[in-house]
């Protein structure tokens, strides 16, 4: 018997590469590595939290599901003592993005290409991303997904990447929706990445329509809004 996991977590499952050595940080109760380690996707891993409460429910549920030859706890702020267990994925799943950019920016050992990151920010993954390209990341893949079909509030975005030193640039519309999403909408038309578009679309919509109240509309969002429906309306064309 393995934990039952949602697809949020399964999505982000899906992109460790067989026999990792996963970090999985801020893991609360470490299903996302019991899960793994029972799949025989990973070899060994770390659950990490800065708390001990978390940490105590991952340990207990580690024994529980026969994982304690596998596991290891670590309880920590971010990445902080993680580098001696020698991962080369690290999961950072369910923290707002500025958190995540902290949490990486404080370790510069994880500017190894070796090193898989698999990030899910609950807020800013436009700020997440677009830290990711300027420093030197190479966002590798991506995946919308939802945890409950029809919830647009539920809606999540998984972002792998690993550090080739390249310094890259992008626009506000590919740092919302994220280039490897854009290039699969576009040829597979898929609708949980046109649901996601819309809810940027409403999102944006509202935002400019309380700014015209104190007349101080941003030509910039208007300019974005425009470029996320031309992106729904053209699925046939190549994008960029």
């Amino acid at each position: 018997m393995l934990p039952t996991i949602d697809e949020r977590l399964r999505s982000a499952a899906s992109l460790v590469c067989p026999g990792a050595r996963l970090a999985d940080i801020g893991s609360d109760h470490a299903y996302l590595p019991i899960y793994l380690c029972g799949m025989g996707v990973v070899s060994r891993a770390l659950a990490s939290d800065l708390n001990a409460g978390p940490v105590l429910a991952a340990e207990q549920n580690i024994r529980e599901y026969g994982m304690s030859d596998k596991i290891q706890t670590l309880k920590t702020d971010g990445l902080d003592g993680v580098l001696a267990f020698n991962p080369d994925h690290i999961t950072i799943l369910g923290m707002g993005g500025e958190l995540i950019i902290s949490i990486i920016d404080k370790a510069e050992w994880v500017k190894d290409g070796k090193i898989k990151l698999i990030v899910q920010p609950m807020t800013h993954a436009e700020l997440l991303y677009t830290y990711l390209l300027n420093n030197g990341f190479c966002v590798e893949d991506e995946i919308i997904c939802s945890t409950s079909p029809g919830r647009d509030d539920r809606m999540y975005r998984i972002i792998k990447a690993s550090y080739d030193g390249k310094i890259r640039e992008c626009g506000l519309c590919e740092a919302l929706v994220g280039r490897v999403n854009i290039e699969n909408y576009l040829t597979r038309n898929d609708e949980i990445t046109e649901r996601y578009i819309r809810r940027i679309i409403r999102i944006y919509g509202a935002r400019i329509e309380g700014k015209s109240r104190s007349a101080k509309v941003d030509e910039s969002e208007i300019l974005l809004i425009r470029e996320l429906e031309n992106l729904l309306n053209r699925p046939e064309k190549t994008y960029g």
